[in-house]
């Protein structure tokens, strides 16, 4: 019995630990304000990460921000880190990145058609909702226009599909609508008079007609090239300010 509540023991004890370790795993995992070489100050950190994780809750976007200060980075190394985190955090992210060692922002977004964003809007965003604000040194300012930026063309996003849809479906009523009104188009109901004549059945024309078709095959010769596809489902754009 005595052995029987060792193992129990032991294996509860095994869980509890296991649970701890996966709790801090998660809280890394949900970490969106990223600050590398005290870019930011620890103020400005905490009230980006509220800021994220509010826009996260609210829109089902996985917002992400990083600050580095690095006069030596490239823009191409700004570039890779945010596009290697927005393929991280999955199908529906955007993120920032902002080196103000080369004072360069970069937006990455990731997404279906339906939520991803052409490269110039991306540039955009960096440009005019950033930047904007980082010039004054507000980076907390810039994190509300990283957010708003996105929300932004993702509600002009929605519309436009929307709009789509709708004009997609009238199309296609219309069509419809003249296809069986041509189809079904009754004329006037002839009358029986213009056949009788005297009590009597007569004939104005009588005729055999004989329907013939003719069919003509032609081969048709296979290209050589072809056109690779693409998967893709991200975009990005930058700017210095």
């Amino acid at each position: 019995m005595k052995k029987l509540f060792k193992k129990l023991s032991a294996f509860i004890c095994a869980g509890a630990l296991a649970c701890t370790a996966l709790a801090f795993s998660a809280f890394a995992d949900t970490d969106r304000c990223i600050v590398e070489n005290g870019a930011i100050s620890a103020s400005d950190e905490k009230e980006c990460q509220s800021l994220l994780e509010e826009a996260t809750s609210d829109t089902g976007i996985e917002f992400i921000a990083v600050f580095i200060n690095d006069s030596s980075m490239s823009d191409y190394s700004v570039q890779s880190i945010a596009n290697n985190l927005s393929y991280k955090y999955g199908s529906n992210c955007a993120v920032m990145v902002n080196n103000s060692g080369t004072r360069y922002t970069y937006v990455a977004r990731t997404g279906d058609k339906t939520k991803r964003i052409t490269s110039a809007k991306a540039t955009k965003i960096a440009k005019n909702y950033i930047n904007k604000e980082l010039k004054s040194n507000d980076n907390v300012g810039a994190v509300k226009g990283f957010i708003k930026g996105v929300k932004r063309y993702k509600s002009f996003l929605s519309f436009g599909v929307i709009l789509i849809g709708c004009v997609g479906f009238l199309i296609f009523f219309m069509i419809m609508y003249f296809s069986v009104k041509a189809k079904y188009k009754f004329h006037e109901k002839p009358s029986t008079n213009n056949y009788l004549e005297g009590g009597a059945l007569n004939f104005g024309v009588m005729q055999d007609v004989f329907v013939s078709e003719h069919t003509s095959r032609t081969a048709i010769s296979s290209g050589s090239g072809g056109s690779g596809g693409g998967g893709g489902g991200h975009s990005g754009g930058g700017s210095h300010y």
